[in-house]
């Protein structure tokens, strides 16, 4: 009988303390949120579909535009301050604006493709639109500014596929949630609508989320990166070398470095200097992208015809020999650079002066031993008149 009854008050025991277990389970079943199944603003958008992006912010100033006398209770439209980026078989790139606005003189250069996913393919393809995220359906004129959803404050993001012709999204941001409602002061995120759409998004990110439309802050700068043991040659020409090229190879799998040709007086190559050389080559990037080389008519003011320094390495990247030849010419009048020619773009570019320094180097008497002496003892003997025979 005691047994039975110890049996009936470990049943009760369990079935109390199983109890707030269920319901703790339940509640968070019913916070947790399948991410999968989730409606997305842009269902289905896939980054590998886009071929062009323009970014642009409403200019601060905007111009004054003639009313048209046909509508003229119509606003004119917004001016913004534009990027436009373009798919190319190397990558990203600057693009031309579209018709009626003025070139852009870096179109063309290349684009950090870090920058495009990070800034604009992770957000496109993240932005919920559930209930959570919904803040205001059908917002009126004036909620949509108070979200800075309007046109002349949002920023706006147009991606297209790679006709640019089909649009793939496109995205009004507005200011940002910290603050912006009761409860949102801890929120990291920003208010969106679609451009056809009135109804306003809450979308919270958990990663800086950068939207500048200045060209020079998506540049990838990078030009080239060489590992210094797949490297075969390197010829070095500057002004401290009279106009003369030296030329330094090694043959596959070996260490040291040979000369084409030793200076008159000196002797064997300093390997160390020449691996001190290769390793500033193992990440070069311009300071400075200034123009096409096609429009720079000044070459030979600007020190690039000739050039003032002359470097060209040759490396293995995989099974194929690659060349890269960099030219330097003269330091810029208002800055602690110079001008910058490299035959992986077409670009005139600047180079810091802290970089260019360790390429104005004497190279015979920094990259060469002095010659051994002779010895003293065997030269006098060599000197010696031969002995008269009697």
């Amino acid at each position: 009988m005691n047994l039975a009854k110890s049996n009936v008050a470990l049943l009760i025991a369990v079935v109390v303390l199983a109890v707030p277990t269920i319901l703790q389970l339940r509640s968070e079943a019913e916070s947790f949120v399948d991410l999968s199944r989730v409606p997305l603003l842009f269902d289905g958008f896939t980054p590998d579909n886009v071929g062009f992006i323009a970014l642009g912010q409403p200019k601060k100033e905007q111009a004054p535009v003639p009313a048209n006398p046909q509508t003229p209770n119509q606003k004119p439209p917004v001016q913004y301050d534009q990027l436009f980026l373009q798919r190319t078989d190397k990558g990203w790139a600057i693009a031309q604006p579209g018709f009626g606005q003025p070139p852009n003189e870096l179109a063309g250069v290349p684009v950090s493709k870090d920058r495009v996913e990070n800034d604009v393919f992770a957000h496109l393809g993240k932005i919920r639109v559930d209930r959570q995220a919904l803040v205001q359906t059908s917002a009126t004129p004036e909620q949509l500014t108070e979200f800075g959803l309007d046109q002349e404050h949002a920023t706006l993001i147009k991606v297209t596929d790679k006709t640019g012709q089909q649009s793939l999204a496109e995205l009004f941001v507005g200011r940002e949630a910290a603050g912006a409602l009761t409860g949102t002061e801890a929120v990291k995120g920003v208010f969106v609508r679609k451009t056809d759409s009135t109804d306003v998004v809450l979308y919270e990110y958990d990663k800086m989320w950068r939207r500048d439309v200045a060209a020079d802050q998506w540049i990838d700068k990078v030009l080239f990166k060489i590992e210094s043991d797949k490297a075969t040659r390197v010829s070095l020409r500057n002004v401290a070398t009279a106009g003369k090229t030296f030329v330094f190879t090694r043959s596959e799998n070996k260490a040291s470095w040979q000369a084409a040709e030793t200076p008159e007086g000196r002797g064997a190559v300093r390997q160390s200097e020449i691996e001190a050389l290769l390793q500033r080559l193992r990440w070069v990037s311009a300071q400075d992208f200034r123009m096409p080389l096609a429009r720079a008519s000044n070459l030979a003011q600007l020190g690039l015809l000739p050039p003032q320094i002359e470097l060209e390495v040759g490396y293995k990247e995989g099974d194929v020999e690659r060349t890269v030849k960099v030219a330097v010419g003269n330091k810029l009048d208002d800055k602690n650079e110079y001008y910058l020619t490299c035959s992986e773009n077409g670009f005139l570019m600047t180079w810091p002066a802290g970089m260019v320094t360790p390429f104005e180097v004497n190279v015979a008497e920094a990259w060469f031993d002095p010659a051994a002496p002779t010895d003293p003892a065997v030269k006098k003997e060599e000197q010696k008149p031969d002995e008269k025979k009697d």
